[in-house]
């Protein structure tokens, strides 16, 4: 089909802030010269919505509660347990299913959380190089794709928050983990160059992922405040080698290709351990039949007392375990502790008609919801005295329906800046943080995006209120199609002062 070219660049999980100093100081060239020749600014993420299911969003156009995606792995059906693993199916299409069903030739070349291939698409390639993705989740598209890419020398593999599971940001050998990285991007790199050389296309969406866990493994390096700073700043070489990464690539594109570059959900400090909702809320509001927690948190504890290869051995064996005491201790509560991303928290009320082991009447539930959030909002870092939480957020307010299905009653945001070593707080003396967060940095909700060429002309900002639900419509427009998806509309034609 003869259409305009069309490239989605996804930056994951860069920091926008050092991303601008970056170009500020010239450290990243090619993407200071994408922000003076095109539009940029801010993308408003989804209040109490972490980067799980940012990116079904940014693909579908849809809040969490409409494409149904909360998390990779999701307590479903009123149960207590976690189904399986690494899930990044919708219940909506994802834009270019649209495009490719009209005939555009659509590649995905590991874009971050994709959907699973519709079938539709030229070329499709996940899990190749993403972050948390394993070997056996390889999906390749056409599968005789496969040979080809080995024959040029092209191999997929595990990401380093895979390879160095178990491990504190802390304890890794910084220079061999840089030059990991580095690595990685150049094998994200060659992927997207054979591919766009190779392969006549019409859109293109791909992702850069090694900045995902440099973020998250590197951050420490950057805080002036501990003894392992490094004025060298790792993470910057990282971020060098991705603005050396998307140079090539452009260098390749056809010339009019419009362009877009998303970066993003940020990262900064992190200090707070998921698993600390679940501790908080054991002593808030802690069962009538405490046994299964009791176990569930004493054998937690020797768990991580494993040597790493023994943990690697029983992943599989300790997750089930697990899974069956959280269903033992989880319906006996008032309310559980819903995993979402290192940044975001969540908690699920035990309901009555809703739950299989319903504790709280519906009638109770308006009062019990109110009476916990104020709890929550009142906890503090016992050392620091700030808040330990940014807000609470009712899922029935934001994201109306959403609590119908897998998403949690409330939604946190952490306060990631400080140590977290206790809480305090009404209803508590001085609660000890069991476990500190492995990784040194957390996500945040941050991110930013460029555009240039298609429909735009000159450069400039972004409207202020940009969300990431408008990123499907405008590529979808640039493609020539709709200028709207989801409940997003096209930024190609909105001034930066709408």
């Amino acid at each position: 089909m003869s259409s305009p070219r069309t490239c989605l660049l996804l930056l994951e999980a860069l920091e926008p802030e050092l991303v601008r100093a970056g170009i500020a100081s010239g450290q990243l060239p090619c993407l200071a010269g994408l922000c003076a020749s095109g539009r940029h600014g801010d993308i408003r993420l989804l209040p109490g919505i972490g980067a799980n299911a940012l990116w079904p969003s940014l693909y579908t156009g849809l809040p969490p509660q409409r494409h149904g995606r909360f998390y990779h792995q999701q307590v479903e059906d009123g149960g207590y347990t976690l189904g399986a693993s690494h899930q990044t199916g919708s219940q909506a299409p994802a834009f270019w299913e649209a495009l490719a069903e009209a005939g555009h030739r659509v590649m995905i070349l590991d874009a971050p959380k994709a959907p699973p291939a519709s079938g539709r698409e030229a070329c499709y390639i996940a899990n190749w190089r993403g972050h948390f993705s394993y070997r056996k989740e390889l999906q390749i598209e056409p599968r005789a794709l496969e040979a080809s890419l080995n024959e040029a020398g092209l191999s997929p593999g595990e990401c380093a928050c895979i390879t160095q599971r178990f491990k504190a940001s802390q304890e890794l050998d910084c220079t061999a983990l840089v030059a990991q990285l580095e690595a990685a991007v150049s094998a994200s790199r060659d992927l997207i160059l054979n591919r766009v050389t190779e392969e006549p296309w019409d859109l293109l969406v791909a992702g850069l992922s090694a900045g995902h866990c440099a973020g998250h493994q590197l951050w420490h390096l950057r805080d002036r405040r501990i003894p392992a700073f490094d004025p060298g700043d790792p993470l910057a070489r990282v971020y060098r080698s991705l603005d050396d990464a998307v140079g090539a690539i452009l260098d390749q594109l056809p010339r009019g290709t419009s362009l877009a570059v998303f970066i993003g959900p940020g990262m900064g400090p992190g200090h707070v351990h998921p698993e600390v909702m679940g501790q908080v809320l054991a002593h808030l509001e802690p069962s009538d039949s405490p046994g299964a927690g009791h176990l569930r948190r004493g054998l937690t504890w020797l768990w991580r007392r494993l040597p790493v290869a023994v943990r690697q051995q029983l992943l599989r064996a300790g997750h089930q375990l697990d899974q069956r005491l959280q269903h033992t201790d989880f319906s006996q509560r008032r309310c559980f502790p819903v995993r979402s991303n290192d940044n975001i928290g969540g908690v699920r009320i035990n309901l009555q008609g809703r739950e299989q082991c319903g504790q709280v009447s519906p009638e109770d539930y308006p009062a019990y919801l109110d009476r916990l959030a104020e709890q929550l909002a009142a906890l503090r870092n016992a050392d620091s005295g700030e808040p330990l939480i940014h807000c609470v957020l009712k899922t029935r307010d934001l994201y109306p329906g959403g609590e119908l299905g897998a998403m949690p009653d409330l939604l946190v945001e952490w306060n990631e800046q400080l140590p977290l070593r206790a809480v305090t707080g009404p209803g508590l003396s001085r609660l000890e943080v069991t476990y500190p967060p492995l990784w040194s940095g957390a996500h945040n909700q941050h991110a930013m995006l460029i555009l240039r060429g298609g429909t735009a002309t000159g450069s400039g900002p972004l409207p202020s209120d940009s969300s990431v639900l408008d990123i499907a419509a405008t590529i979808s427009q640039a493609c020539g199609a709709v200028s709207r998806v989801g409940e997003g509309h096209s930024l190609w034609s909105r001034s930066g002062t709408d």
